[in-house]
């Protein structure tokens, strides 16, 4: 039996009740007014439960709706005319909004719609490809407060310094503070004021090797706002292998040598005693016969690092078997001290001289990241022309280059007319010389060719939500073997980039999963639903906003018909009948009968 009329014949037995009291009263006064009272408090008290419903009908386009979305406030579309519709992810809360799980299979099944009114933050790219031919209005909800745009590395090489940069938009009237976390302690932090977006920039470097997960945490006095998880893995793959060859050995030399050693780099370091005789150190590397250079022996290095004075002083064949090697891959950075070159390689540089600044510090910036660094306590005088083909990698404030770079070939030859750089050691600020050195042997080391690459689409895969996988096999032939929680994949070739598969899967826990290709393993992070919210919200905003300003749609009259529509009585009327007759009874027993 429906509830409704459980309710009725409850409320009917309940009045039944009411009335043989009063019939059987020994004070018959004012009778009829109390049967009368009885019987309007038990059908309004049976009304406030089963409403009163009626069917109406009203002039409406029949070819427009109105689509609520998420970040729709519930006051904002309660006096709209027409039918309402909703997204199942938007949690309508108003009754009257009828759920759709399933967009395009909605707008097929309705081929009349053309116009739709969007409220909310709108649709994600995939929905918004369903709306093209259709007419499409947007009003959007407020911009929501909290991280709106994010990125950082997934994975990292030991040594390498991590950053993590993004946008807070705070909305509110407090300022917000933000806090980097992870490993059980606050890494950095930054305060956000009041209505203001602000970008954030946080730097470290890991100590530790494998999978971790840092916190992005919003605070609002003692309130958390927000606690977003930042996901990332440390290598630990093999570290490049450097060769050092120094004309005499100098205190920027001893520092870097030690600071690779301490890193776990594989180091060979030559410096020269008197011609032809040098002292040779290896470092986490077993020992190489390297008094005389050729391509053999530079074929085992990834960079080789070489003073100027040391480049004019080797054999023309050294020089030669060099250039041979940069031209296969191999890294050259070159340390510069002078205006003119005396080599080759040297002269690939234009330099200028300009008067140092006695007793001011010399600031410097990361070109690949704008990063600022810790200023040098130095007078620098030697600066690099870069030309056309060239990419600086460190300038000072002005935008003078310190650092310059170009390609050779399949390698990368860098100059520095930096000499100094262990000052950042002695001052205790080990951060920017990782920063430093991190950057320039990320940029000249040979690269090496990776056999699988595996992109995950959307950034944030979370639970029961679609995640597209993307595998690039650089020896491409058989068909790829993907397998995901212990669940094989079926993959799928790209036609016209036949070495990249992919496939889809619905993530079932959230954490870290692992995603096997052939005999590779891929960790991948699962997010959950309430993750990055904010930041997803935002992107549906700008992307419904770029969709709309793209739309070109003609104008089209809107067809206008009597649609019958089922109304419901608004149930104050019965709580107001209810409440009269409670109180005549009330009143009625305590004061009149007394």
């Amino acid at each position: 039996m429906e509830f409704k009329y459980i309710a009725i014949l409850t409320g009917l037995c309940l009045l039944a009740f009411l009335l043989y009291k009063e019939t059987h009263r020994f004070n018959k006064a004012r009778l009829i007014w109390r049967i009368l009272a009885n019987i309007i408090a038990v059908s309004c008290f049976v009304l406030l439960i089963v409403p009163i419903r009626y069917k109406t009908s009203r002039p409406q386009n029949t070819d427009e709706v109105i689509l609520i979305t998420q970040g729709t406030h519930p006051d904002s579309t309660t006096n709209l005319k027409g039918k309402k519709y909703a997204l199942s992810s938007a949690n309508p809360k108003n009754t009257n909004v009828i759920t759709i799980p399933d967009l395009p299979y909605f707008l097929k099944s309705n081929p009349n719609i053309r116009k739709l009114k969007l409220y909310g933050y709108g649709l994600n790219k995939a929905e918004l490809a369903q709306l093209k031919g259709y007419r499409v209005s947007f009003h959007p909800a407020a911009n929501p407060t909290g991280i709106i745009a994010a990125n950082w590395p997934g994975k990292l090489k030991t040594t390498e310094v991590w950053q993590v940069q993004g946008t807070y938009q705070n909305s509110g009237m407090e300022p917000v503070k933000l806090l980097f976390k992870g490993l059980g302690k606050t890494v950095d932090s930054i305060e956000i004021g009041a209505k203001s977006s602000q970008p954030f920039s946080f730097k470290t470097t890991p100590k530790h090797t494998g999978k971790a997960v840092y916190e992005l945490v919003s605070l609002q006095k003692t309130d958390t706002l927000a606690k977003e998880p930042v996901p990332m893995q440390v290598g630990d793959e093999t570290p490049m292998k450097v060769l050092i060859m120094a004309s005499f050995p100098d205190f920027e030399y001893k520092f870097l040598k030690n600071w690779l050693y301490q890193n776990q780099y594989p180091v060979a370091f030559r410096s020269q005693i008197s011609k032809n005789k040098y002292a040779f150190d290896f470092l986490n590397l077993d020992s190489l016969n390297l008094t005389r250079i050729n391509s053999s022996s530079l074929k085992k290095f990834d960079i080789l690092i070489i003073d100027e004075e040391e480049l004019a002083a080797i054999s023309p064949d050294e020089r030669s078997s060099i250039a041979l090697a940069v031209k296969n891959g191999l890294g050259l950075l070159i340390r510069v001290a002078n205006l003119k070159s005396s080599t080759t390689l040297g002269s690939r540089f234009s330099r200028f001289e300009s008067p140092a600044l006695k007793g001011k510090l010399l600031n410097l910036k990361l070109t690949e990241d704008n990063s600022k660094l810790t200023a040098l306590p130095i007078e620098q005088g030697l600066f690099l022309k870069p030309e056309y083909t060239d990419k600086p990698l460190i300038v000072d404030a002005s935008g003078k280059t310190l650092v310059n770079s170009n390609i050779d070939g399949y390698g990368k030859v860098l100059a520095s007319t930096l000499s100094s750089t262990f000052h950042w050691l002695l001052s205790g600020k080990k951060n920017d010389y990782a920063a430093y050195w991190s950057a320039l042997l990320a940029s000249a080391a040979r690269k090496r060719n990776n056999v699988l690459t595996v992109d995950i689409f959307p950034q944030f895969p979370a639970i029961n939500q679609k995640m597209k996988i993307i595998a690039d096999l650089a020896a491409s032939g058989q068909v790829p073997i993907l397998k995901i929680d212990s669940i094989l994949l079926s993959p799928r070739q790209n036609m016209v980039l036949p070495f990249q598969w992919d496939a889809f899967y619905w993530p079932q826990k959230p954490g870290w999963t692992y995603l096997e290709v052939n005999q590779n393993v891929e960790p991948i992070y699962i997010y959950k639903k309430t993750d990055w919210q904010v930041l997803k919200n935002q992107q549906k905003l700008d992307e419904t906003h770029q969709f709309i300003k793209n739309l070109n749609t003609t104008e089209t009259k809107s067809k206008v018909a009597d649609v019958v529509l089922e109304e419901k009585v608004s149930i104050w009327w019965f709580f107001i009948g209810f409440l009269l007759a409670a109180v005549f009874l009330w009143y009625e027993a305590r004061i009149l009968a007394g």
